[in-house]
């Protein structure tokens, strides 16, 4: 009665254990909340910034907490589902596997549950997990290796031990603090300030007064992640105790269930497995971010002073398989690995952050490398500025002068000055705005905005997918504000269809409509995807269905209509584009190709 009244009491105290450890859940994550809502929060509302302001918690602080709780539900719910996604096992019957479904069946009879259902992963690792959100829709699951590797009285201790899980509804509860966990790393995926590589670590070289926001970010968020992972090791490490408690309680026999868990020692590693399956496995990570278990050495001391001589220190129990299966077995599994001595457990911090190359300040090695090296650089250049600085000045030679003074004019006239074309452009830019300023029929060019090619970026240029054009035109893209040449496309292809479909009464604005659409797509295209892209959007002007629009637009002008002659500067560009098509390109693109072909003058006379 003793020894069944102190397993009882380990299952209860470990209830209410595990029950307070999810409130390290909830400050974990508002804290890297926090963090990720710092940067956006300075640009849209400094007066509740996070970490300075007390409003932060009464504005914001409700509003995540109702956000992760959705979004918990939503990936809970979901989770069952995953792991199934993620563990490759298949479902088994009395024909297929009758000793591993007879097996689960006593031991869940025992525990008063339905016989859930059964599942096995072919590998020789040895390991077993349940899952599931109830009793009703939970599924035990052991590995091959496990079932040739263990006689019946260790095989039916693992699978209590998997049966309690469900009984004590341990499956909800360690699939929640999975979930949690993953909820904290994607948030943490959002944050601009978190995780300092190397090429953030070059930024914080040139502007080291970014240093010490990420150096406070990246503490605060090490801090909140060493937090929820303690958390979720007390968690998982507290349920398997009560799952070993548990299982000594179906099956009376705890020297079978410290067989097994030596002969699973060492053994246990699934390939390609995730970590919130390994998290559910009996047997899992140790230490590290992704710890889960308690190690073998702690569980077996605990049975051993919960049972007391019910365990001995002799070899595991005999083999009570038929001699089909003990045939099965090879050599290395015949006897149990030798065990041991339990050492005491490491503080927890250090378990949980074992094997995380970030520093307390979230710099990964590459990035500690870089900036070391970058402070370096920049010291040798402050030493050789300071060098440069103290020597004497020598005295300046005639030809020193006249460089300089050439300089000067040229910094006065502009970084180029052109022979060709009447010598009249000095600059791409101010050849643009003469351009501009001309009669767009002279020019060969219609004036836009000023803007410069790949001033928001410049995008590469590939084979345009038809599919995706026609998805921007009248697909699920359609509305869509990406920069990509399909929507320009598409955008096109638009304006030449409506067009076609318009009334006699409609015609001029559907042209109207038509010369200024092609008028943005030529200025975008050369603004985001330089001359290639400019080159690639005329040729595709150059379509039958745009030919047969310029004829209505050169018939329209011919008759002298009086809303497309109303349109002042843009008629004269109407006229450019129904005469010469090839022509009517932005000024700035008409300037620049100018400005290649031009010899550019080496030296200025004194």
């Amino acid at each position: 009665m003793l020894r069944v009244h102190g397993f009882y009491g380990h299952v209860r105290r470990n209830d209410l254990r595990s029950l307070a450890m999810f409130a390290g859940f909830a400050v974990a994550f508002q804290i890297v909340a926090a963090v990720t809502l710092f940067v956006p929060l300075v640009f849209l509302d400094l007066k509740h910034l996070p970490f300075f302001s007390l409003g932060y918690v009464e504005r914001y602080a409700p509003i995540v907490f109702v956000l992760g709780l959705g979004l918990f539900l939503h990936r809970f719910l979901r989770h069952v589902a995953s792991v199934r996604a993620t563990v490759a096992f298949t479902d088994v019957d009395r024909r297929t596997d009758p000793r591993l479904v007879n097996i689960v069946e006593t031991a869940a009879i025992a525990a008063g549950l339905p016989l859930p259902k059964v599942g096995r992963i072919e590998t020789s690792a040895l390991n077993a997990f349940a899952c599931g959100l109830s009793a009703s829709t939970a599924v035990v699951v052991a590995t091959r290796g496990l079932e040739e590797a263990l006689d019946d009285d260790e095989l039916a201790a693992v699978v209590a031990h998997e049966i309690a899980h469900i009984k004590n509804g341990d499956i909800r509860l360690m699939a929640a603090a999975n979930v949690l966990m993953e909820i904290l790393v994607l948030v943490q995926r959002k944050n601009v300030l978190g995780g300092v590589g190397w090429k953030k670590a070059l930024v914080l070289v040139f502007m080291p007064a970014l240093l010490l926001v990420f150096g406070a970010a990246g503490v605060a968020t090490r801090v909140a992640f060493t937090m929820a992972r303690v958390s979720r090791l007390l968690i998982s490490s507290s349920r398997e105790f009560v799952a070993d408690a548990e299982a000594v309680r179906l099956t009376h026999n705890p020297a079978a269930l410290v067989s097994a868990l030596r002969r699973i020692e060492g053994r246990s590693a699934v390939a390609g497995l995730s970590a919130q399956a390994d998290a559910m496995m009996i047997d899992g990570a140790v230490e590290g971010p992704l710890a889960s278990h308690p190690s073998i050495a702690e569980r077996i001391a605990v049975l051993t002073r919960l049972s007391g001589d019910l365990v001995p220190a002799a070899p595991p129990s005999p083999d009570t398989r038929p001699p089909a299966w003990t045939a099965q077995r090879p050599g290395p599994w015949g006897a149990p690995p030798a065990q041991p001595a339990a050492a005491p457990a490491r503080f927890l911090v250090q378990r949980v952050n074992a094997g995380v190359t970030e520093n307390v300040f979230g710099l990964t090695p590459g990035a500690r490398r870089v900036m070391t090296i970058g402070m370096i650089v920049m010291a040798d250049m402050i030493f050789w500025t300071m060098f440069k600085v103290m020597k004497p000045a020598r005295p300046l030679d005639r030809d020193t002068v006249h460089a300089a003074v050439n300089a000067a004019r040229q910094i006065h006239n502009g970084p180029a000055v052109f022979h060709g074309a009447g010598n009249t452009a000095a600059t791409p830019r101010s050849e643009a705005l003469r351009l501009a300023a001309m009669d767009p029929v002279d020019a060969r060019c219609f004036a836009t905005e000023r803007y410069s090619v790949g001033d928001r970026g410049l995008r590469p240029i590939g084979e345009p997918d038809p599919r995706l054009v026609e998805a921007f035109l009248s697909g699920p893209q359609a509305g869509s504000g990406d920069v990509v040449l399909e929507r320009y496309l598409a955008l096109k292809e638009r304006s030449v269809r409506a067009v076609s479909a318009a009334q006699p009464a409609d015609l001029d604005s559907a042209l109207l409509a038509y010369v200024g659409t092609r008028k943005t797509m030529l200025m975008v295209v050369h603004r985001f995807f330089g001359e290639a892209g400019l080159r690639l959007m005329q040729d595709a002007y150059d379509s039958p269905a745009d030919r047969a629009v310029l004829a209505k637009l050169r018939e329209r002008l011919h008759e002298g209509a009086s809303a497309l002659r109303a349109q002042g500067k843009l008629a004269r560009e109407m006229a450019l584009l129904g005469s010469a098509p090839a022509d009517f390109v932005p000024c700035l693109a008409r300037a620049a190709g100018a400005a290649r072909t031009a010899k550019p003058i080496r030296d200025v006379a004194p």
